[in-house]
């Protein structure tokens, strides 16, 4: 017998401990539900999460953290992610997964939610009871392919680090990195100088985005903490692992942040230093990757939440990413909304337009208003409002 609850307080130590069991046993211990990093994510929101919980016989078997934003309900990890899974144990049957989602959508109804699921793995096991309690639910309700994580997948370790080094291109960067810039690699698995590495991720990306359309978040000195403390939070469940390309000159000149599950690497959040451009950071690094892969028994790279054209230099497939949103009927307006979102997504011309034109002109004029709102907080001593308060209506289609 499967018993849900909901609750708005915040999770207490014997849940995380609970949960830190749920995740190792589950059927997607996804680095991005990893137990540290909600609960880090628990701790920052001081309101709006909501934890939906599933036992059998007393024992945690799933589990959904929620945080409300302005006019819906998302996932928490939400706050960084590539991909978020609903937390369910490997043992539940497919009947079982259907009454846990059909009771999760239930509890929307009753709590007249409006729901709107980013980044969900089209590939997930239980997707397939997902949408058919979704169908039965009272709810009115849209699931859209709205992005893709690129993935490099080979049968071996070894046979995906061939692929990568039998690129010509490739190896000529290599030699031109190691031979004019005495370039070297490095790799860290443990927390050693995490501080430095993560400031100088940020410096270079700060520097990489200063002249284009839309610059760095990380010029935001809470941005790069929150950078830390979430690079600490994967640390401490051992799913980091920090990769560098150095020089003698320029110190870190490329780096990425990697994330482990099971025989794969999330590419999670990579840099280069505009400066060291001219011998493409991007591919040599990929190949010191596929390199330490190989070594450390890994066969798919990952690359993460979007389609940009240098992933595909080493991806041959895609996994789709989905957006369900969902609410009672009575909610027009947000109807409305999802159905606008949806006419976008479907009509190349105008998806395009909002990509390249709409979208960085919206996230300029965020990142202005929030340094403006910050810098009255500091003169004036008062609490600013949300810097993207103006934007409740646009947030969901501009996220």
């Amino acid at each position: 017998m499967m018993t849900c609850t909901l609750s708005y307080q915040k999770p207490n130590a014997d849940f995380w401990a609970e949960y830190a069991q749920l995740w190792r046993e589950s059927s997607h211990p996804s680095p991005f539900q990893a137990p540290t990093i909600l609960r880090y994510y628990t701790e920052k929101q001081t309101q709006n999460v909501a934890l939906f919980a599933a036992r059998k016989n007393g024992r945690l078997v799933g589990a959904t953290l929620l945080r409300s934003s302005n006019d819906h309900w998302g996932f928490l990890s939400d706050l960084k992610t590539d991909a978020n899974f609903c937390i369910l144990h490997q043992d539940l049957s497919a009947e079982q997964q259907y009454c846990y989602f059909e009771r999760l959508f239930q509890t929307a109804y009753s709590e007249n939610w409006r729901l709107m699921l980013n980044h969900k793995p089209a590939w997930a096991t239980y997707m397939p009871a997902l949408e058919a309690a979704l169908q039965n639910s009272p709810l009115y309700f849209l699931s859209l392919d709205y992005s893709v994580c690129p993935i490099a997948e080979a049968p071996t370790p070894q046979a995906l680090f061939d692929e990568v080094r039998a690129s010509q291109n490739t190896r000529r960067k290599l030699n031109k990195f190691v031979k004019q810039e005495q370039g070297t690699f490095e790799v860290l698995t443990d927390d050693s100088d995490l501080d430095g590495w993560t400031e100088d991720f940020c410096n270079a990306h700060v520097l990489r985005w200063a002249s284009t359309p839309t610059p760095s978040t990380y010029r935001d000195s809470r941005k790069r903490e929150f950078l830390k403390n979430c690079l600490r939070a994967w640390q401490h469940d051992g799913l980091l692992v920090r990769f560098a390309l150095r020089t003698p000159k320029g110190g870190r000149v490329g780096l990425m942040a990697g994330l482990l599950e099971g025989e794969t690497l999330v590419y999670h959040a990579p840099t280069f230093h505009p400066s060291c451009a001219h011998v493409s950071p991007g591919r040599v690094l990929i190949y010191y990757i596929a390199q330490w892969m190989a070594e450390n028994g890994l066969r798919r790279l990952d690359f993460g939440d979007g389609n940009e054209p240098y992933k595909y230099y080493v991806a041959s497939q895609n996994q789709v990413l989905r957006r369900v949103f969902a609410a009672r009927k009575s909610h027009l307006n947000f109807i409305l909304k999802t159905r606008f979102i949806q006419a976008v997504r479907e009509n190349a011309r105008l998806y395009d337009l909002y990509q390249s034109r709409l979208k960085p002109l919206y996230r300029n004029l965020r990142a202005k208003i929030a340094f403006l709102f910050a810098l009255l907080t500091t003169l004036d001593g008062c609490e600013a409002p949300p810097a993207n308060a103006f934007g409740s209506l646009l947030t969901p289609l501009l996220s």
